[in-house]
């Protein structure tokens, strides 16, 4: 009989017991823990000024790896609506603003500089001192950027945890321990459920093509 069993928790990881469940499955969740849980990352940057001395394309490269605290609740991935808007809408996009100058001295530009366009929104970088930018005295970045809602299979901006799977000392090939660490978009216990649901979701769609498929042939 297939068991699951919670052997540690903390804020950022857990460990269960897979009791009964073959290699084959246990291994999907551990990769869809990995690639197929949503969370949500800046996925386009628009860039108004930027004199500092990072290019373009390496500045908006350092922003699509912030982290962002993701609220899965309430948006989704941009091919799930139906809005039709590029920039997006509120259901599928969450705006943040960055503006910062060097006046007289050097200046870090970190994480924590960016301005959401709704102050109470709960989409935030996962740490306000993640580290963007230096400027020089003299030099200004000004920009829009949009946080999506995507998954690691498409990005690895997106992967939403590190996941391992083993066989515990006592070597019983009938249980494994499946190790979940989060990068910080969700809390493990979410990952671990979004990871099960999203294979439920597979198994649904393969059954229903099956259905199709062998009805066809037998009419």
């Amino acid at each position: 009989m297939v068991s699951v069993k919670l052997l540690e928790e903390d804020e950022k990881s857990l460990k269960v017991m897979l009791s009964d469940i073959p290699l084959a499955v246990a291994n999907t969740i551990r990769r869809f823990a990995i690639n197929e849980v949503p969370t949500m990352a800046i996925e386009e940057v628009l860039i108004i000024e930027n004199s500092s001395s990072m290019p373009n394309d390496v500045l908006a490269h350092r922003l699509s790896l912030i982290p962002f605290i993701s609220d899965i609740d309430h948006y989704v991935a941009p091919e799930e609506c139906g809005c039709g808007n590029r920039l997006g809408c509120e259901k599928c996009a969450v705006r943040y603003v960055l503006r910062a100058e060097a006046k007289d001295e050097p200046i870090t530009v970190y994480s924590g500089d960016m301005i959401p366009e709704k102050p109470d929104t709960i989409v935030k970088p996962v740490s306000p001192k993640i580290p963007i930018v230096k400027l020089a005295p003299g030099q200004k970045i000004e920009m829009e950027l949009y946080v999506r809602v995507g998954r690691g299979r498409k990005h690895a901006k997106w992967q939403a945890a590190i996941a391992s799977l083993y066989e515990p000392r006592e070597g019983d090939e009938n249980r494994r321990i499946l190790y979940v660490e989060s990068i910080g978009f969700l809390p493990p216990r979410r990952i671990l459920l979004e990871a099960a649901k999203a294979l439920e979701k597979k198994a649904s769609e393969l059954e229903e093509k099956f259905s199709e498929e062998l009805s066809k042939a037998s009419s």
